[in-house]
């Protein structure tokens, strides 16, 4: 069961309503007491439940409850996703605290945390935040044109590196290492050379694509793990050189 020890606490107002136990334990931001949408912008957890305007407890540093937005285990680093989630940080994520037991996607976990002191790991990739026009789930190639799942390789200029709901940022890989999802019907072993196709899946480089990405990693069918992104033409194979 979640619980809490030892915390430091402040009160700033409540930016928007948030007198619901759904958000309760989400990431808050500082500046405008709303929920935060990235790590970098979070400033603590929301410990009570008030409405707009009404004081807000913000924890910012101790052992603390959170809202997790997806499986982390004991001792996983804890960055945080849109609509204040909590989730397992990337190698490139701002992480704000650390799991202190193996928590599930939805679930209240514990964790120990110091959000004034949160740093980002070494950048494994390059980052390039869209706009999603839609709902995006993470790890497939995204048309910067459209903020849509690219429906072919030439189209897939960026990999998102979490879910996105439509009008929000998200977090797309422009190039380097991060993670890439399997089409449902396909997956991968490490070191198979991998371009995406349809919805902005990936799948093995066939017949008349070069490889956009290289996987790093086994990854299952519809299942997210590590790729090394090379960009949208790098992989794909023109039919004629004007």
């Amino acid at each position: 069961m979640a619980g809490e020890n030892v915390r430091v606490l402040t009160s700033i107002s409540a930016g928007e309503d948030l007198n619901t136990s759904g958000h309760r334990y989400h990431a808050i931001a500082l500046d405008d007491g709303k929920l935060a949408n990235n790590a970098e912008e979070a400033s603590g957890i929301l410990l009570n439940k008030p409405k707009t305007g009404e004081g807000l407890e913000l924890g910012y540093s101790g052992e603390m409850k959170f809202a997790a937005g997806g499986a982390i285990s004991a001792g996983g680093k804890i960055t945080v996703a849109t609509s204040g989630w909590f989730t397992s940080a990337g190698s490139s994520d701002v992480v704000v605290g650390e799991c202190k037991d193996s928590v599930t996607s939805g679930s209240l976990g514990t964790g120990l945390f110091s959000f004034p002191t949160a740093t980002a790991a070494k950048p494994e990739n390059l980052r390039f935040d869209v706009t999603a026009k839609g709902a995006i789930i993470a790890g497939v190639a995204i048309d910067l044109v459209t903020g849509l799942p690219a429906a072919e390789a030439r189209d897939g200029n960026v990999v998102a590196q979490a879910a996105a709901s439509s009008g929000s940022t998200l977090s797309g890989m422009l190039w380097g290492k991060g993670i890439g999802r399997m089409s449902p019907a396909a997956n991968c072993s490490l070191g198979d050379n991998l371009t995406s196709t349809t919805s902005g899946y990936f799948t093995k480089a066939g017949s008349g694509y070069y490889s956009s990405a290289l996987a790093l990693a086994n990854i299952g069918s519809n299942s997210t793990g590590d790729i090394f992104f090379f960009g949208a033409y790098a992989g794909y194979k023109p039919t004629s050189y004007n």
